[in-house]
């Protein structure tokens, strides 16, 4: 284990075990609110099957390894990137006025095309 990787372990030790994604968002140091679409990626998997609109924790450990990576620290931030680059172009889309309906709309409430 690098020395780096250690100095990450060392400030996780202040944790839980079980973190929730207000603990993760702190130990990652970004908002709170960048933390689902990080787990709707797949970069970060709650513990066990928690349903849609409940409290998702994740694990300590798991969260360690991933910090230690630094292929998955850049994923991470083109992720948050990717996020924030789509919400503004669907906000920019509904104040233009120049698109249809549906390209307008949140991409997960789009209806199929007729």
């Amino acid at each position: 284990m690098n020395p780096e990787s250690s100095l990450k372990l060392q400030t996780l030790e202040n944790f839980p075990v079980l973190m929730t994604k207000e603990k993760v968002a702190e130990a990652l140091g970004v908002a709170t609110h960048t933390i689902p679409p990080l787990v709707r990626s797949g970069l970060l998997k709650p513990l066990g099957h928690p349903g849609r609109y409940c409290v998702k924790h994740f694990s300590r450990d798991a969260l360690a390894e991933k910090f230690a990576s630094p292929e998955w620290l850049d994923k991470v931030a083109a992720a948050i990137h990717r996020h924030w680059r789509n919400k503004n172009a669907r906000k920019r889309a509904r104040q233009s006025g120049f698109c249809s309906a549906n390209e307008a709309l949140p991409r997960r409430t789009r209806r199929p095309p007729d």
